[in-house]
């Protein structure tokens, strides 16, 4: 084979192989909210204590990191699983415990939330302090980490209303 042949068949090689990259990042980056289904019932002013209600009607104490999923199998869940550790690690300190939630089993959140990996955060006087993703953009891995932001909303001292993060896209599954 001829350099030139060479050098040509590296070249198209490359270009499948970015194509194919490019095509799945497309394919895993989705909205949160799609349907602003979330974002609309955020915007009611009882929104934070219905919400937490619900968390507490399926079983949730006060001081819980509620990590959200379904029962299906999500590749973006298992993304997640270090922001999880590292959050639930961190706050543990602060009192918090870490529970998981399954859509499946408790469909009356799907009013709310009907995509997944999420986490709500319920501070130790039973308020909800976040509701929305670990970390946005692809893959949840290479956008941007948001632990630190809910680190900061889990453990400010006074609280203000909870902080809803809906109109975000990254790696979602659907409920």
């Amino acid at each position: 084979m001829s350099t030139r042949s060479t050098t040509i068949a590296v070249v198209v090689w490359a270009v499948g192989i970015l194509s194919l990259l490019a095509f799945a990042s497309v394919n895993q980056i989705s909205a949160f909210d799609p349907e602003h289904s979330l974002a609309q019932a955020a915007a009611q002013p009882d929104f934070d204590q219905r919400f937490a209600n619900e968390l507490k009607a399926a079983g949730i104490a006060a001081g819980t990191l509620v990590h959200i999923s379904s029962a299906g199998r999500c590749y973006c869940d298992e993304l997640t699983e270090s922001h999880r550790d590292e959050l639930s690690a961190e706050l543990k300190q602060q009192g918090y415990q870490l529970a998981q939630l399954s859509l499946a089993e408790h469909p009356a959140i799907t009013r709310f939330v009907n995509h997944y990996p999420a986490l709500a955060v319920v501070d130790n006087a039973g308020q909800l302090r976040y509701l929305g993703p670990y970390a946005i953009g692809y893959g949840c891995i290479t956008g941007k980490n948001l632990v630190a932001e809910i680190r900061q909303l889990a453990t400010a001292s006074r609280y203000y209303g909870a902080s809803i993060n809906s109109d975000v896209k990254g790696c979602f599954c659907a409920a």
